[in-house]
Order: C-alpha cells, then sequence, then structure tokens
C-alpha cells in the first residue's frame, strides 16, 4: 500500500523526515525533483567543476604514464571515482604493490567517507536500500559539501545530493579521460593556482554554515586536531582524527546550546551540527552507508 505522511503545523518542520516540506509534500515529486537535481547540477558546475576536469585530466595523463590503458582508466574512474585515492594508487601500481595493500592504503585514505555518509544519513533516512547505495556511491567532498551548505537553508532532497553528485562524478570521469587521451600536453594545475579552489571553496562553505559559538568551537578543536595529527603521525590520519574528534564534541556541545536557546541545531548547518542533531533526536534513524 502507499504510505501517508502526516504533515507537520505550517511553519515548523518536520524532523522526522527531514526531506519532508512543512506542508507534507515531498521534495521528489515529479516537477520539484527536476528542479532539485538541476540546481544541485548548476551549484557544482559553478563552483568546483572546473578544478575537478582540471585535476582530472592531470591524474589521466599520469595514469598513462604510469601504464594503464584507457580502458584500465575508464574502468577505475567508473568504479572507484575517489580523486585522492586515485593519485595514491598509481605509484603503487607501477611499483607493483600487491593487491592488499593497494586496498588497505585507498581505504585508510578514503575514511572521511564514512563520516560524511553518517552526517548525511539522517535526510535520507525514509529511502530504500537499493538509492542510498546509489547516493553513497556519489559521496565525495565536494557533493558532501555542497549539498551540507544547502540542506542548511532548505529542506533536504535526494535529487539535490544526486544533481551534485551526478555532475561532479562526471566532470571527474571527463577529466580523466581527457587527460588519457591529452596525455603529458595537460599542464601542471599547480602553476595557476587551482589547488587552492578547494579550499577555498570549502572554507567558504564554512563560513556561511557554522554560526552558533559552539559550532565555531567545535571547528577550531577539529583544526587545531587535524593538525597536530598531521605533524606527529602524517599521512591522511588527521582526516578521520579531526572528524571523529569534532563528531564526539559536537555530541557534548550541542545538547547545551539546544537548552540555551529552547531551540535544537537544525541538522545540515555542519557535518559536526548533523552529527549533534543526529544524537539529540532519539527517532532518527542510524546513520550507514559509504562510498564504494
Amino acid at each position: 500500500g502507499h504510505r501517508h505522511l502526516r504533515a507537520a503545523p505550517r511553519g515548523l518542520p518536520d524532523r522526522r523526515h527531514p526531506r519532508v516540506h512543512a506542508e507534507g509534500s515531498l521534495t521528489t515529486r515529479a516537477g520539484s525533483w527536476r528542479a532539485e537535481a538541476w540546481a544541485g547540477f548548476r551549484d557544482a558546475a559553478t563552483t568546483v567543476v572546473p578544478s575537478i576536469l582540471a585535476y582530472g585530466a592531470v591524474w589521466g595523463g599520469l595514469a598513462r604514464q604510469a601504464g594503464l590503458s584507457l580502458a584500465e582508466i575508464v574502468t577505475m574512474c567508473l568504479l572507484v571515482s575517489a580523486g585522492t585515492a586515485q593519485f595514491v594508487a598509481l605509484p603503487m601500481l607501477e611499483a607493483g604493490a600487491p593487491p592488499a595493500l593497494l586496498v588497505v592504503t585507498t581505504f585508510v585514505v578514503n575514511l572521511r567517507h564514512y563520516l560524511m555518509a553518517a552526517s548525511l544519513a539522517p535526510f535520507f533516512a525514509g529511502l530504500g536500500r537499493g538509492r542510498l547505495a546509489l547516493l553513497a556511491h556519489g559521496v565525495t567532498d565536494e557533493s558532501y559539501a555542497l549539498s551540507l551548505a544547502r540542506f542548511a537553508r532548505q529542506p533536504a532532497s535526494a535529487a539535490y545530493f544526486g544533481g551534485c553528485a551526478f555532475t561532479t562524478y562526471l566532470a571527474w570521469y571527463v577529466g580523466a579521460v581527457g587527460g588519457a587521451v591529452l596525455g603529458s600536453r595537460i599542464p601542471d594545475p599547480h602553476r595557476f593556482g587551482l589547488d587552492f579552489v578547494f579550499p577555498a571553496v570549502f572554507l567558504a562553505i564554512l563560513a556561511r554554515t557554522v554560526r552558533a559559538p559552539w559550532q565555531w568551537t567545535v571547528a577550531a578543536v577539529a583544526t587545531a586536531v587535524a593538525l597536530a595529527v598531521k605533524v606527529t603521525a602524517g599521512g591522511t590520519w588527521h582526516i578521520a582524527a579531526a572528524g571523529l574528534g569534532a563528531s564526539a564534541l559536537a555530541v557534548w556541545l550541542a545538547p547545551s546550546s539546544a537548552d540555551a536557546t529552547g531551540e535544537p541545531p537544525a541538522p545540515g548547518r555542519s557535518a559536526s551540527a548533523a552529527a549533534g542533531h543526529a544524537a539529540d533526536s532519539r527517532g532518527t534513524a542510524a546513520p550507514s552507508g559509504d562510498r564504494a
């Protein structure tokens, strides 16, 4: 039978289903779905796609130099689609590293995707496993950051996230294949300062979405933990350490902020804010899912 959703009072969000409008209409209805998907495409295309194309082209050229065939490059981009992990894998493939070491290394590099997927899961709690698996494959730094910033201002939408994810996915694929075809003729993006585009985008999103004092505290602690672990341990462990530390601190601080203001923090303002909201809402489904 059909599942019926009871509308929340006008002007109040339905916290059980973050992707449902206050009037009770799903954002995935035909017209709204297309509008949300287009908004995701537009936001990704006008912010991060140029840099993704550039870095994808560099990776494609390096992959050809490392001995990968065009078919192998296409397959890796379609199945893995994780830029950092693919860059890390190239010298290991070239050196003939055993498959087990390659899998473990790329797994550690991509540990942050567990944290990102966990903070997104409450927004998509009503979706089936098949749709969740499809969305999980699109979890990247860019699609995550753009979607979380959007969900802080408007009702969460799987269509918007899908639009972002598809656009970044396609940009990486096109860039990598183009780089594989053009090879060494692709210029180094560092010459044009494109290596700073990703951090700049994320800093801009952070400045727009983190507003409450406790959120700034979480951001500051996460920064300190990341720097400390990077200096002492190296590698990519600082990403997981900062994410776990920030999530734990947010769970502890968010209820105090809610008690002080009388309003619990809205889900989606930041990764740590979402973690705090998930801990504070007893009815929220447990986070699950990750990128392939």
